[in-house]
């Protein structure tokens, strides 16, 4: 339906969405929620990885205006919807820069005092089980990591650490099943690890601060 209308609401934003990028869900809000609870600084430096249609980054830019939000993708279709996101709910301290995860980032040794992420995490297995109106109609590559589900999310934790200054948060969603391995994989280093349940009692957000 999100996709015959061409728009989604997210954290009472309007967002445009087609079939280039993946629909927000409500689910999605308590990532939001969770990366707002963070004593952060005056004017943080905030990245939404995988931003997609930008919902995210669009949605702690505003509640954050004093925060400097950069959000990546590796799709350029994606990022010009998402530049169009935050013209239409007139965010002007977001913005968009394509990235294969956080090369980019790497490469310019930025640095960031949160990172957040609604990474693929949807293993190959699992993505012939989905039901047709996300198989049929959502780009593949948004929601499928690999045979397992967590490639994206191993990248992620390994180059997040090198772009959080010491104190950084890093939130993240994951999937179905995936807590344990979730934990094993942030391993030592990281501290304040916590996993809230999404509506359904699903082990869905992640965070861990830098130590």
């Amino acid at each position: 339906m999100a996709y015959l209308l061409g728009k989604k609401e997210f954290w009472s934003l309007e967002f445009k969405v087609n079939r280039r990028v993946p629909i927000p869900r409500p689910e999605t809000e308590l990532l939001v929620e969770r990366a707002l609870s963070f004593p952060l600084p005056e004017h943080p430096r905030v990245l939404d990885v995988g931003t997609g249609g930008g919902n995210i980054a669009i949605a702690l830019a505003k509640e954050l205006p004093d925060a400097l939000v950069s959000g990546c993708d590796i799709s350029k279709s994606a990022l010009r919807i998402a530049s169009e996101n935050a013209r239409r709910n007139q965010v002007r301290n977001a913005k968009f820069i394509q990235s294969n995860l956080l090369v980019y980032f790497l490469k310019k040794k930025l640095w960031f005092d949160l990172i957040v992420c609604n990474p693929p995490y949807v293993s190959e297995k699992e993505w012939k089980s989905l039901p047709r109106t996300v198989r049929d109609f959502e780009p593949k590559k948004a929601l499928v990591a690999g045979p397992s589900g967590l490639e994206i999310i191993e990248k992620l934790i390994v180059q997040a650490w090198q772009c959080l200054r010491p104190g950084g948060y890093l939130v993240f969603e994951i999937g179905t099943g995936q807590k344990e391995a979730v934990l094993k994989l942030l391993g030592s280093g990281w501290c304040e690890l916590q996993i809230i349940s999404d509506y359904s009692g699903i082990p869905r957000v992640c965070s861990a601060r830098k130590s």
